[in-house]
Parts: structure tokens; sequence; C-alpha cells
């Protein structure tokens, strides 16, 4: 599941986050802030993503307080919006009474939407799949008039105009014709080994994307950010990774006896992650480019990102050995399209 963000998606999710709190204040009679909820002195988080998946229309994810609706309902009038934000919110409830071990459409979850006094369809929140067809070819249609009409050739140009704003004020769309989506992916969750992820992020900062190593509650995990398809390269690249590093630390082990403890081994990954940087040094003028333009990108999405600095760790040897694996690592594209993941 890809999360979406482009500047149409977040005037969307402004929307998202106005109608949660009117339905949070006005039907479920809590107290609300800017950003947050309140039952009685505990005040719980507002999150909201946009995501692409083929059937799933929602999902409240516990460990980060996250609503996620698919960008499906960029479309959809406000009442059909409220109706998704209904059921996640009843989701959400339902975690903070009774935990995350309740079933997820059982009788406690049932029970929170009747006591809103919700009808039965919130329980469904779903759209027929031949309206959310005609919805993705709409937006797409949009996307394409916009496109031609950066046409040089002048009524080209006009009347693709023409009918794109015929479209966007039809279904009340906010789309510019730079108006590109930027993808994201969650994974390697992780309860710990931040300085694993760390070293896996520093190596697919080479393949085009810009990674994150991001937290929810007793989680970490990486989030992949970039164009679409460098995202999909490099999660494949992320996972190939996490296992071949133990495989490596291993494998160092055997030749070095000495190599023991925790210290020493996020030693090695620091190092892996620094020999195979090495490989290309200085980075191509083409990966500092691109890097420039993510982080701009980023900056808009995440405007409270940070970065954080870790306390260096103190193995030499260690360090060393894992560079001298790093730079033997070797990760390539194969033909057709499949991802040749190879290492020596």
């Amino acid at each position: 599941m890809e999360i979406l963000y482009s500047q149409t998606i977040l005037a969307f999710l402004k929307k998202v986050k106005r109608l949660s709190l009117a339905i949070l204040a006005d039907e479920m009679g809590l107290k609300v802030g800017r950003t947050r909820f309140y039952i009685g002195t505990i005040s719980y988080p507002l999150q909201f993503v946009v995501f692409d998946h083929p059937t799933k229309l929602g999902h409240f994810v516990p460990s980060l307080y996250e609503i996620g609706i698919n960008k499906l309902y960029l479309l959809e009038s406000a009442e059909e919006i409220k109706n998704l934000l209904r059921h996640e919110l009843a989701h959400y409830m339902t975690y903070i009474e009774y935990g995350k071990n309740a079933p997820s459409h059982g009788r406690e979850f049932k029970a929170i939407c009747k006591r809103y006094g919700w009808p039965s369809v919130i329980s469904k929140a779903r759209i027929p799949i031949d309206k959310a067809l005609k919805n993705k070819r709409i937006v797409d249609k949009v996307r394409k008039l916009l496109s031609l009409s950066l046409s040089p050739q002048p009524e080209e140009a006009k009347q693709a105009t023409l009918k794109a704003k015929k479209l966007l004020s039809k279904y009340n769309l906010e789309i510019t014709a730079a108006d590109d989506e930027t993808a994201l992916i969650r994974t390697l969750e992780k309860k710990r080994s931040r300085v694993k992820l760390q070293a896996i992020a520093e190596i697919l900062r080479t393949f085009f994307v810009y990674p994150v190593i991001n937290h929810g509650r007793g989680v970490l995990y990486l989030e992949i950010i970039g164009d679409r398809i460098n995202v999909e390269v490099a999660e494949h690249v992320a996972h190939f990774l996490d296992k071949h590093f133990e495989t490596l630390w291993k494998e160092g082990r055997k030749k070095n006896p000495l190599l023991k403890g925790g210290a020493a081994k996020n030693a090695f990954f620091r190092g892996l992650a620094t020999g195979y940087q090495q490989q290309e040094n200085p980075p191509s003028t083409g990966l500092v480019r691109i890097e420039k333009e993510l982080v701009k990108r980023i900056e808009t999405f995440y405007p409270h990102l940070t970065l954080s600095k870790y306390t260096p760790i103190y193995s030499e040897r260690a360090t060393k050995i894992g560079e001298h694996f790093g730079k033997k690592l070797k990760i390539r594209m194969g033909i057709k399209k499949k991802l040749t993941l190879l290492i020596s």
C-alpha cells in the first residue's frame, strides 16, 4: 500500500481534518483542538493520510494513531467522506476503550457505532467498484488534459485547458498541471534496531529515494519517499538488505572471532553502509539533483521533520570489517524490469 502526497491531496486532507473535527464535536460530543481530541483529561492525536489500494478504502493504524483514506474519495461528496471517517473513528474509539485485541468489526465496534446513532451503513463504508473505477478515470483524464494544457501548440493547449476547467468545476476538484504525486511506502517495522535501519537508509539514498526513520507507539519503521517506481524498487532493496546484513554479520564473525556484542554489530552495519557508499565517490550529479528535489517536496509534507544525530559507536575493528564487506556489496537491476540482488 502506497501513501501519496501532492498539492491536491494536501488540500483534500485539510477538508478531511475539518470534517473529522465536526464529527467528533457535533456527533460524538467530544472536546476538540486543532489537531487532537479529548476524552476526559487524555488527548489523542488526529493524523490522516491518503493511500492507493485496489480494494481497501480506509484504515486505522493504532500504533500511529493514523486514519487512512483511499484516493478514490477525492471525488466523493462530503457526506460519503464523513461516512468513511465515522467508520474509522469508530475503530479509533474501539481501540481506546477495548485495546488492540478487540475484533475488527465485532460487537464492541458495532456498539460504538450504535452509541453515536450512526446507521448500519457506517459499519460497511464502501464504494461500489464501478463507481470507484469511474472516479479514477475522471482524475486520470483531468491529469492528462492538464498535461496537454502545457503543449507548445496553442490550439491544443487551449482546448485541453477548457476541457480540464470544465471537469474541475463539475467535480469540484483542485488539481494543477504541476501536481506530481509523491509516493511513500512504510516498511521494515521493528521494535528496535535503529542503527540497522539507519545503515539501510543510507544505502537506499543511492536509489533516488529519500528514506526517513519514523516511529509509532513502541515501533520503528522505515519510510521510503520518492517517485512511485523508485520507491517500489527501494522497498525490495530494503528487504534484501535487512536479511543480508545478518548474513554478512555471521560471515564476518566467522572470519573474525573477536567480533562480539551489540556495539560491534551496530558498528559493522555502519561500516557496511559506508563501504557501499564509497563505491560511488563522489555521488553522481543526477543523484544530488534528485535528492534536492525530494527534500523540497518532503519539507512540504513534513514541515516539522528534523535530522537527528546518533552517538558514534566506537568499535574501529568492526567498522573496518563492515566497510570491507560493504565495498563488495552489489545491488543491480536485472533485465525485464525484474530486481536482481547480487552480493559478493
